[in-house]
């Protein structure tokens, strides 16, 4: 079963079902996935005509601020409705299109804007999809249960019994495998295999980029084999300190799982060779390839012409013309600014709203969420070294 956790202002109830809800679920051996509403409001509200994003956000603060769905028989209430009725229908079905593409079997929902969203994207625009909202209390729970969701809790009865509002929401998903005929997706795991290297949980409260139908969210910064074949990113950030060289982006292409984000020079390596590195990254497979911060815009413009994959630019200073990247043929910019990256991502953010960025998250969940609120869509996430992987393996053993 896949579940989507939507998250964004919330109170401490809700904030606490949230966390709880989600250990219920992992503890069982679900796939749970966080959208964080902060970032996704961010990205697609910056994309509204100029005219109407002040309205919007205007809207959505009152929203956050009462708690519960805006009555159109009120008289001002309906009056800020239609004032917005068309950009909120377009954020609701840009919502509704993430549930759909990703296949979700329950959305879980802590915040009155996420749930006012889903409402306005409706039972079809949500695919096959089963909704709850948790946290709504008194008044506000006979509204949300009439604009057409599954299950409607309050913070009261996660505090009460959280194990009954799991079981609940299970059975939801039981009934709607029996009336659409489509099962829930199963978890296999290996018994040997178990063991992987998990991506921190912050890094699915991205947007991610789609690749030729692909969701990247997470990127795993490493040419490690090991790692490479034991971790759960959904895709291999393949650059190295050195120049770079068939054998190595041939080697990680098949023994890996996942897309594969080959460097291909930029800095030492340039010129002529950077684009026969690149035509060979593509037949042999990778996603993409990735050129380094020094490449000149004649020489990102000559890979750009010969391979049909995305380019990858990475952007280590604010210096940096974006445009003058972007007219020479990246796709993607990949920012790797060390501590001052979330201020570059959210520069860049604010001058392209819809440019897919990849950012350097850090190595904790609070790093990784700064990173994705100023507006990263993916984030390369370095894992620990081998040794330090080994450190508790060893430790057992030494024990034993």
């Amino acid at each position: 079963m896949r579940t989507l956790f939507l998250n964004g202002c919330y109170t401490n109830e809700q904030r606490a079902a949230a966390a709880g809800l989600r250990e219920l679920f992992t503890n069982d051996g679900e796939l749970c996935e966080t959208l964080d509403m902060q970032a996704f409001l961010s990205d697609t509200v910056s994309q509204i005509r100029t005219r109407s994003r002040e309205l919007v956000r205007r809207f959505l603060q009152e929203l956050t601020e009462q708690g519960t769905v805006p009555d159109e028989r009120d008289g001002a209430s309906a009056e800020g409705i239609s004032g917005v009725a068309r950009p909120i229908s377009v954020i609701a079905a840009e919502l509704g299109q993430f549930i759909r593409n990703d296949s979700y079997d329950l959305v879980l929902c802590f915040d009155p804007v996420a749930a006012f969203l889903l409402a306005k994207a409706g039972k079809r625009g949500l695919g096959d999809a089963r909704i709850a909202y948790v946290g709504a209390d008194g008044r506000g729970a006979s509204r949300w249960k009439s604009l057409g969701f599954d299950r409607v809790f309050s913070s009261e009865d996660m505090a009460a019994d959280p194990e009954a509002v799991f079981a609940a929401l299970r059975e939801l998903v039981r009934k709607k495998t029996q009336q659409t005929g489509r099962p829930a997706a199963p978890n296999v795991r290996s018994s040997l295999r178990h063991h992987i290297l998990k991506m921190p949980e912050a890094v699915y409260e991205a947007s991610g980029i789609v690749i030729n139908g692909r969701r990247i969210k997470s990127l795993v910064f490493t040419t490690d084999l090991a790692i490479i074949r034991n971790c759960d990113a959904d895709a291999v950030f393949a650059v190295y300190p050195f120049t770079p060289q068939q054998a190595i982006s041939e080697a990680i292409v098949k023994a890996a799982y996942v897309p594969v984000f080959c460097g291909v020079g930029g800095g030492t390596t340039k010129g002529v060779r950077t684009v026969g590195l690149a035509k060979d990254a593509e037949a042999q497979g990778a996603m993409g390839v990735v050129l380094n911060a020094p490449i000149s815009n004649p020489n990102l413009r000559a890979v750009a012409a010969a391979v049909d994959i995305p380019v990858v630019i990475t952007v280590i200073s604010e210096d940096t013309s974006i445009a003058r990247r972007l007219e020479s043929g990246a796709a993607i910019i990949n920012v790797a600014a060390a501590e001052e990256t979330p201020q570059l991502v959210r520069k860049i953010r604010s001058q392209y709203p819809a440019l897919p960025i990849i950012a350097s998250g850090g190595n904790t969940d609070e790093s990784i969420r700064e990173t994705i609120r100023a507006g990263a869509n993916a984030v390369t996430y370095t894992p620990p070294s081998t040794k330090d992987l080994f450190r508790e393996t060893m430790s057992k053993y030494r024990e034993s």
